[in-house]
């Protein structure tokens, strides 16, 4: 069956779905379709890594008041987790030693945890995806964690919640990824991925990371604010940007070739990191994002913001993206070129 085929079919079963009475309970809670099939999923494996970051001190999310003590905007869901979830200081002091033996992006976590096989067992099935392949002997914690944080209780109770949010997403997740493959100039294709989102309202709003597997391509995205006005459609493209992005940073093709001394320059007035094509990449996807979704003044501003958070390059890969959009080169190759005609002394500073 061709996958445009399969995607039909699964949207109209999960249409289906929606009707009482007509399927599993796991099922029914557990996911919804969007009309265009992309798959919007409850996921048990990053429930359980955001519900164990959370009890170790995560708490990435916009401040809404500053003093005389900064309070931060938290989803009512992600209130009742951080009040309900309960860690052994043995525990917790073993989740530290791991995280101190390796300083990886969060992203990275994200990805080994999708890698993983069902709670309760967090089995790794197949390879750990690129970048995270250190972080093996992760899952043991998890699955610990999951047992003794009475995780599977906690989400249980949430479920019902957390399926109307994603009811509310299924209509703004379709048009943000079609804008995203069309200033890529990508396709869907039969044999693309299926694309899935987990919508995790353990993390902060505007959250997004976007993770590539074999079969599927997965976007993490945070919260909405509570209320019935359309979804924020930026941090969806900017994960599936990332996603569609990622294999440049994995040594396919040259695309990167000329990132390393761009950004020796750049570190000159401001620290990237260690990691030099996943900070040129993520300039790149988060560039795509605002030219794709955001319009008008606010995507000057959206850029201006970028900027202040250290995306030195999102000015001038928009200018690029002008260019490439009437280019017959294709991306990797018109980035190598692109990346090598960036002079670092005159681009914005935060």
């Amino acid at each position: 069956m061709h996958r445009n085929l399969a995607r039909l079919t699964t949207a109209l079963v999960a249409s289906l779905l929606l009707v009482p009475g007509l399927a599993p309970a796991q099922d029914w809670a557990s996911s919804v379709y969007s009309e265009g099939g992309v798959e919007l999923r409850i996921d048990e494996r990053i429930f359980t890594l955001y519900a164990a970051l959370n009890e170790l001190g995560l708490d990435d999310a916009p401040v809404s008041r500053h003093d005389p003590l900064p309070k931060r905007e938290f989803d009512p869901v992600r209130r009742q987790v951080r009040d309900a979830i309960v860690m052994t200081p043995d525990l917790r002091a073993r989740f530290e030693a791991f995280f101190d033996q390796h300083p990886l992006p969060l992203r990275a976590y994200v990805a080994y945890t999708l890698a993983l096989g069902d709670a309760p067992a967090f089995k790794l099935e197949g390879k750990a995806p690129a970048g995270s392949e250190s972080l093996k002997g992760f899952e043991a914690l998890l699955a610990e964690f999951y047992g003794a944080g009475r995780v599977k209780e906690i989400l249980a109770k949430l479920t019902d919640g957390q399926r109307e949010v994603l009811k509310r997403f299924r209509t703004g997740v379709d048009a943000p990824i079609s804008d995203i493959r069309q200033a890529l100039k990508s396709k869907a294709g039969d044999d693309a991925p299926q694309v899935v989102v987990v919508v995790n309202l353990l993390d902060g709003r505007g959250a997004a990371h976007g993770i590539s597997m074999v079969d599927e391509v997965f976007l993490v995205v945070g919260p909405e604010t509570a209320g019935t006005g359309p979804i924020d459609p930026l941090p969806i493209a900017r994960a599936f940007a990332r996603a569609e992005l990622q294999p440049m940073a994995k040594g396919k093709g040259a695309a990167l070739k000329g990132s390393k001394e761009l950004v020796r320059d750049l570190q000159e007035f401001y620290p990237v990191g260690s990691n030099v094509d996943d900070w040129v990449i993520e300039n790149l996807a988060r560039t795509v994002a605002i030219k794709a979704v955001v319009s008008g003044d606010k995507a000057g501003k959206a850029m201006d913001d970028e900027v202040r958070n250290g995306y030195l390059l999102v000015r001038e890969l928009n200018r690029g993206l002008a260019i490439f959009a009437k280019a017959n080169k294709p991306l990797d190759a018109f980035v190598a070129d692109f990346l090598r005609e960036i002079d670092a002394a005159k681009l914005a500073r935060p």
